[in-house]
């Protein structure tokens, strides 16, 4: 299934101040049909995520870039944050040929401004994403070298896995379509190859640590 719309983190680490950011968008994850207890529905949904531009997090010693996401359904109703989102990206209005399907991939590696605000909620902060608009007219901004995107039903997506964050990947494992698409044995069969990894990397460890113990 391509990635068509149509009219039918971390606790631990520091939280942006509010205000507007240049950002480019770096990934398009598909999160499957998603159940919404709330209101008894289910809705086949995806994540954006944008790295914000000139912003960097240490994470375990490593700088990575600050990135921010905003989940959507597949949905460009005239209501739909989906629509409203895209069409203040554009700084133009859908016409009814895109309506009927608009691919979205068309927008993978493109910049924008985010405004975003700084809430707190139960003691903790959170970022979010209030508002997207277009570029001022004339901004260039250099592309990403490392975008992706990932489609639960189209099996040449399936080795970006790796990319996807780890409380997305939980996500979409609660989709009512992961056994359907079979992704869950993709899934299952990575799980196994990283941990026999992480298992010889601890034996590795044992053996040097057991050399310590030589009389030399």
């Amino acid at each position: 299934m391509s990635m068509i719309a149509s009219d039918n983190g971390g606790t631990n680490i520091p939280k942006l101040e509010g205000g507007v950011y240049t950002a480019i968008s770096s990934a398009i994850i598909d999160l499957g049909v998603q159940q919404n207890k709330t209101y008894g529905t289910t809705q086949r949904r995806f994540m954006m995520i944008w790295n914000i531009l000139n912003e960097e997090v240490e994470v375990n010693g490593e700088k990575l870039p600050r990135t921010m996401s905003k989940e959507y359904g597949f949905n460009l109703g005239e209501k739909s944050n989906l629509r409203k989102d895209l069409q203040a990206w554009r700084g133009q209005a859908f016409n009814d040929e895109e309506l009927k399907g608009f691919d979205l991939l068309t927008v993978l590696n493109k910049a924008c401004q985010l405004q975003i605000i700084l809430e707190k909620k139960d003691g903790k902060e959170y970022n979010n994403i209030a508002g997207i608009m277009s570029l001022a007219k004339g901004t260039k901004i250099e592309k990403l070298d490392d975008t992706y995107y990932f489609d639960i039903e189209n099996e040449e997506t399936w080795n970006n896995w790796i990319k996807i964050p780890k409380w997305i990947q939980e996500k979409i494992k609660k989709a009512d379509n992961y056994e359907e698409s079979g992704l869950n044995k993709y899934v299952e069969e990575y799980e196994k190859e990283v941990s026999k990894s992480e298992e010889t990397q601890n034996k590795d460890m044992e053996i040097i640590e057991s050399d310590d113990d030589l009389p030399f």
